[in-house]
């Protein structure tokens, strides 16, 4: 389905070392006053097509978060920090720009929407596809961090990532998603550990 006003970008470039630059450059190319980004493992549901079509022609509010639905090792998560998921990632092209070269943000100015229907997002075709994505990121967000003169103890190395597997496991019920959310829960805690240990090597290699 083609929306009307709408431009429909999707990130599918490989070895991608600072997202936001990219979304930046593809941001500047848009022709309509609407914008969406999409990634390559996500997809519009019909719902979400009619309801983007018509919240973009009722100009309400100038950006939109769109909930996300992970379905991981073929069950849809509905616990746990995924199911809890909310993007901007809907927005007229003036709206602003992105920032951040990982885990990117969309930053503008005036009050945002959100829609009800979910974004599908089927992220993770195996583990080992998994723990490469988590390879790449944690080692850009460390990067991020040591840039802005973020300085770690081991406090956060040692606690965040069981904190992490607690809140996502327990106390965001992940549980009840099966041993796919408990892959989940030890998957993100796995990825604060690297996060943080790269960091500190970083600082103490500097």
């Amino acid at each position: 389905m083609k929306i009307p006003n709408l431009t429909i970008i999707t990130i599918n470039q490989n070895n991608i070392t600072d997202f936001s630059a990219v979304r930046n450059a593809e941001l500047q190319k848009a022709s309509t006053d609407w914008v969406l980004f999409l990634d390559q493992d996500e997809k519009l549901t019909p719902d979400l097509e009619l309801e983007i079509s018509r919240v973009i022609k009722s100009k309400t509010y100038p950006a939109y978060f769109l909930r996300r639905e992970d379905t991981f090792l073929r069950k849809t998560l509905k616990y746990g920090e995924t199911a809890h998921v909310k993007l901007l990632r809907l927005a007229r092209r003036d709206f602003g720009q992105w920032e951040r070269p990982v885990h990117e943000l969309w930053v503008g100015e005036g009050r945002v929407g959100e829609l009800k229907n979910p974004l599908l997002h089927h992220p993770h075709q195996s583990i080992s596809e998994f723990l490469r994505k988590i390879n790449k990121y944690s080692s850009l967000e460390a990067e991020y961090r040591f840039k802005k003169k973020v300085h770690p103890t081991l406090f956060p190395v040692i606690f965040y990532p069981p904190a992490k597997f607690v809140r996502n496991y327990f106390l965001l019920l992940g549980f009840r998603d099966g041993i796919p959310g408990l892959i989940m829960a030890l998957m993100m805690s796995f990825h604060s550990f690297l996060t943080w240990t790269k960091l500190y090597l970083l600082w103490q290699k500097k």
